[in-house]
């Protein structure tokens, strides 16, 4: 376990050159927030177009995935925070736009807290379920205790999907100006739920308009700093992509599905902007589609060993479908208080696999 050790140590003293203003601690972050601290880069704005780029290397990662995976065959799974801290640190750090890394700050200290949480949330839940079914003959009843087990349940993947968004966001920084996710669960709870009972009321018709609903929020909920990122999509345009992708996928037996995917994604990026400045996303169906055949052939036949080299590669391809054009006024954007929330959303969201 003197990996761990080491490993914490390391992300502390990362954080602290970074971030001198504040320290990471679960007990009293909240009470003491990130100080609003002005962009001190030379570089006052970013005009023009900036591409994003993934600058990693195969071998750097297969020596952290090795790694990882020897740790946590020694250590049982206890190591799996630790080796998900690090593999996101590797993945942010080497993503950049303008000469600028990503950086992540999470820990796996932070991270084994909140998987221990949620194994405890849900084996109690599962116990409760079994305990009631032992003692309960009637249907009627039994039907009303697998309902209200299916709400449950529904209610933990919203907040997991709320409880991660907000960590990553919290630990996620660019010129040490952290993210942030003001979204809430009642909020998220009431637009999923409204959006999945109109979809099925509609035979399904509501659901593109589901999907822009939820991006407007998803986007509009993260800042940057101070400054919130702003989406203008339109319902009636994801409708008309989502039928066309539809109709297509079902007469091509799945195989469109690629595109259809791909023209949502790049719809949501192209109309997603920050301050004056706009994402742009080159995502399209035939590329992606041939880039994730080359990503599957590669790991299935060196066995996994070349999974890192394969990733890597992915990774140069989709990121590199975007870019930001624009002004962006860097003397504008201040440090926001940053509510440092813990990590049991992202221990959840790894049981119930909500992407991130």
């Amino acid at each position: 376990m003197a990996d761990i050790t080491e490993d914490d140590k390391e992300q502390s003293e990362f954080d602290e050159v970074l971030n001198r203003e504040e320290e990471l601690n679960l007990e009293t972050a909240e009470k003491n927030p990130a100080p609003d601290v002005e962009s001190t880069v030379d570089e006052t704005e970013l005009v023009g177009v900036r591409r994003i780029e993934f600058n990693g290397h195969g071998e750097e990662l297969f020596g952290i995935l090795v790694k990882n995976f020897l740790l946590n065959v020694l250590t049982l799974g206890i190591y799996y925070p630790w080796a998900k801290a690090k593999q996101l640190r590797y993945y942010y750090g080497a993503s950049r736009i303008s000469d600028s890394d990503f950086q992540f700050h999470g820990t796996g200290r932070e991270m084994l807290i909140g998987l221990g949480k949620a194994v405890v949330v849900l084996v109690l839940l599962d116990l409760a379920y079994e305990g009631i079914l032992s003692i309960i003959f009637n249907e009627r009843l039994l039907a009303l205790t697998g309902l209200l087990y299916v709400i449950i349940f529904f209610l933990l993947i919203m907040i997991a999907s709320v409880g991660a968004r907000r960590y990553r966001m919290s630990r996620t920084s660019w010129r040490g100006i952290r993210f942030r996710f003001i979204g809430t669960f009642k909020d998220t709870v009431i637009l999923v739920s409204r959006g999945w009972l109109l979809s099925l009321l509609s035979f399904g018709f509501y659901y593109p308009f589901y999907l822009n609903s939820f991006q407007d929020y998803w986007t509009t909920k993260t800042t940057f700093g101070n400054m919130p990122f702003s989406y203008d999509g339109q319902g009636k345009d994801v409708f008309s992509i989502w039928l066309k992708g539809t109709l297509l996928t079902i007469l091509t037996l799945g195989i469109y599905l690629f595109w259809l995917k791909a023209n949502l994604q790049r719809y949501f990026w192209n109309h997603t902007a920050y301050g004056e400045a706009r994402i742009n996303s080159t995502l399209y169906g035939g590329k992606w589609f041939w880039e994730s055949l080359i990503f599957l052939l590669f790991v299935i036949f060196t066995f996994g060993i070349g999974r890192a080299w394969a990733v890597v590669r992915y990774k140069k391809f989709y990121l590199g479908t975007l870019s930001l054009e624009g002004k962006i006024d860097l003397a504008q954007i201040k440090q926001s208080e940053v509510e440092m929330t813990g990590a049991t959303g992202e221990g959840m969201a790894d049981f119930f696999d909500v992407e991130m």
